[in-house]
């Protein structure tokens, strides 16, 4: 069997080496002229290998299993951040502390997890009556995660894998999250096309036609594994069923950036969130593990990057940071934004769980349309969002193909 997968990200590729270990003959047809996706490692001090950065999809939390097993087949391995993704000091608000920060956030989290479906997390968090400096300092670190205002963010959403205030490990790849990305591609060589955007997709009984730059890939499958705001603009002929088209068209898209600074001189392991800020900070080990000579930045929600300005480079938001992080010597000239949602190849950070979907969507997104399949971490249900969703679709969508029998 000879299947397309389009998109080189974590789960276009994971969906390739799938099949390629069953004996399938697979193409791989890459936008960028890179491999990883979302996920893109980089020395933000070129030459300093203390200095690598995720300029996307950054933390191993949890439960990422097929993660960890992907790299023991490529022998590489995590690196602890000395710091936890969980455990965030505020500032920058009235003064509240860490406890009631998360007595708010489980509080919230058993109402949502009784709400009906539909629910804002805005109309869940109403009803916390406790400080209110608390429920500040929780909204900000919710809205910055997902990317999303709370008045639009389904209450549901605060029950996934990143949610908690425990102090938990979490992890990078060492060397960088892209290796993985890249080692996929190693094993899959020549079969992976970079420069390679896919235009149009055409199918029908008899195989799959995906029309590129490079020419028209023939296959008697295809997996489109591109972000969903590439997805929705991908002519797919004949078209999706309506019904698909529309939940593709209800689902929500996140909203955020990254900031990278130089520090001058070396500083500990932390973590601080700025609550009016709508974004958050931390300084990290790296493989080696000592604390890496870099400031990293998140922030989320449209009107957040706005305040920040990040459309017009990094300088607006570097000077927030370091009013935010009096305790850091930062190189702000040296700062260095990343921006996803004006990608071309990405339109959104990742998919965020909002008040816009209806009943069974989550299921209908990702559902096969004839020999077209469709994986990328907004069809990974639970695990949507996150580098484990993306895999964990992408070996979905090549058990599907595997399954369905596809022939010439």
């Amino acid at each position: 069997m000879r299947v397309v997968v389009v998109g080189a990200g974590f789960a276009g590729l994971m969906a390739a080496w799938r099949l390629a270990q069953a004996g399938c003959d697979v193409v791989v047809l890459e936008a960028r002229d890179r491999v990883g996706g979302r996920v893109w490692s980089a020395e933000l001090t070129p030459g300093d290998p203390r200095t690598v950065i995720e300029r996307g999809a950054e933390f191993v939390l949890d439960g990422y299993d097929v993660l960890r097993s992907v790299l023991a087949e490529a022998g590489l391995e995590l690196a602890g951040t000395a710091m936890s993704y969980y455990d965030r000091e505020p500032r920058g608000g009235e003064t509240v502390s860490v406890q009631d920060v998360a007595a708010c956030g489980a509080a919230v989290a058993a109402a949502a997890a009784a709400a009906p479906p539909g629910t804002s997390l805005a109309a869940v968090a109403a009803g916390w009556d406790g400080p209110p400096a608390a429920l500040a300092a929780y909204l900000s670190r919710i809205e910055t995660t997902h990317g999303v205002r709370a008045g639009l963010l389904a209450a549901a959403a605060v029950g996934d894998v990143t949610a908690g205030f425990t102090r938990r490990p979490s992890w990078r790849v060492a060397g960088g999250n892209q290796a993985m990305a890249r080692a996929l591609a190693r094993w899959l060589g020549p079969a992976v096309r970079l420069g390679s955007p896919a235009r149009a997709v055409q199918h029908d009984h008899r195989g799959v036609l995906v029309t590129s730059t490079g020419g028209v890939a023939a296959g008697d499958a295809a997996i489109i594994a591109v972000p969903m705001a590439v997805l929705r603009d991908l002519p797919i002929a004949p078209p999706v069923p309506r019904r698909q088209r529309e939940a593709w068209a209800r689902a929500g898209l996140a909203h955020n950036a990254k900031l990278h600074v130089p520090l001058n001189r070396p500083a500990p392991a932390s973590a601080v969130q700025s609550v009016p800020g709508r974004f958050w900070t931390w300084t990290a080990a790296d493989g080696a593990g000592r604390v890496q000579p870099v400031l990293h930045a998140f922030a989320g929600t449209e009107p957040g990057l706005a305040a920040l300005a990040v459309a017009d480079g990094p300088a607006t938001w570097a000077s927030h940071v370091a009013a935010l992080r009096p305790d850091l010597d930062l190189d702000q000239a040296a700062a260095l934004v990343t921006t996803w949602n004006d990608d071309p190849w990405a339109g959104e950070s990742y998919s965020a769980d909002t008040i816009t979907a209806a009943a069974g969507d989550a299921e209908i997104i990702g559902a096969a349309a004839g020999r077209v399949h469709f994986a990328g971490e907004h069809t990974a249900g639970d695990w949507s969002g996150l580098m484990e969703g993306a895999l964990r679709s992408g070996e979905r969508a090549a058990r599907e193909v595997l399954a369905s029998g596809h022939s010439a």
